[in-house]
């Protein structure tokens, strides 16, 4: 079950005071002059369908005398920073501790609430899954939680064309990848403004036991295979294990790497993950 870290309320406080961006209006820093008058044609960014978490007092109530259906007009002005929150979903996942896994998201995501970022949901295997977007407030905090109480991990992972699918159909600026990496195809990104991907590991050494027969379940195809354990297949599983981890460097420019296991400080790495949002 999803939980909220409950030191996060106290990091969200001490880093409200830093001002995590510009409350400057949109109208005023925007580079773009056209969008200069407030409320009207020249600043509409969309017109989307009200959800649960929309505030009424935004509904178009002219457009709802035309449809009779709810709509909601977004402005530029209005428009917070998009933070894409996209959650691997895939049975390889089952591997971790899955309470760890979605407390840690949803305390990520409450803190961004709490500092007004808009955040958007979206799990996926080897395809998009379930999406829940443009959640804003911390208020509707409970809407993370049930995304994450309801994800269920099956099937195989797919994460490059799950990149590509959300760049094309979203062009977000900051994107959040939450996954074990179970796929060969996977390499570090950097066609978004900032791109972090959180890699929950769990090391060969902490799966295998004594040495001797071992049967193993590959939780993404439910095929089942006998191996000998012995110390030569150890090594040669740790050995793979360290070249498929060198696949992701250190920080670079617009992209961030960080090697999560079931022993890792969390409340640090929620401070240094809004310091890099700060600068």
């Amino acid at each position: 079950m999803a939980e909220i870290d409950p030191e996060c309320n106290a990091i969200a406080r001490l880093f409200s005071q830093r001002s995590v961006r510009s409350q400057s209006p949109v109208m005023i820093r925007s580079k773009n002059p056209i969008f200069k008058k407030s409320g009207t044609s020249f600043d509409l960014k969309s017109i989307r369908e009200y959800q649960l978490f929309d505030d009424l007092r935004k509904i178009d109530w002219r457009l709802y005398g035309r449809t009779e259906r709810f709509f909601i007009k977004e402005f530029y002005q209005e428009e917070n920073e998009r933070i894409f929150l996209l959650i691997d979903s895939s049975a390889s996942v089952k591997v971790f501790d899955l309470s760890y896994y979605t407390t840690f998201i949803a305390s990520l995501a409450y803190l961004f609430l709490k500092l007004r970022f808009s955040v958007s949901l979206i799990s996926f295997t080897n395809r998009l899954e379930k999406m829940t977007l443009n959640l804003k407030e911390s208020k509707n905090i409970s809407y993370v939680l049930q995304f994450l109480d309801e994800l269920h991990f099956r099937g195989s992972t797919g994460i490059v064309p799950v990149l590509k699918t959300v760049k094309t159909k979203y062009q977000p600026g900051t994107v959040f990848l939450f996954s074990d990496l179970f796929d060969p195809e996977v390499k570090p990104v950097k066609t978004f403004k900032n791109f972090f991907m959180i890699h929950f590991f769990k090391p060969i050494s902490d799966i295998t036991g004594d040495f001797g027969d071992v049967e193993i379940e590959d939780e993404e195809t439910g095929k089942r295979i006998l191996l000998p354990f012995n110390a030569l297949t150890r090594d040669i599983l740790v050995s793979r294990e360290k070249e498929f981890l060198k696949r992701f460097p250190e920080d670079q420019k617009n992209y961030h790497y960080f090697l999560v296991q079931e022993d890792f400080p969390r409340i640090p790495f929620y401070w240094k993950i809004l310091e890099i949002l700060h600068d």
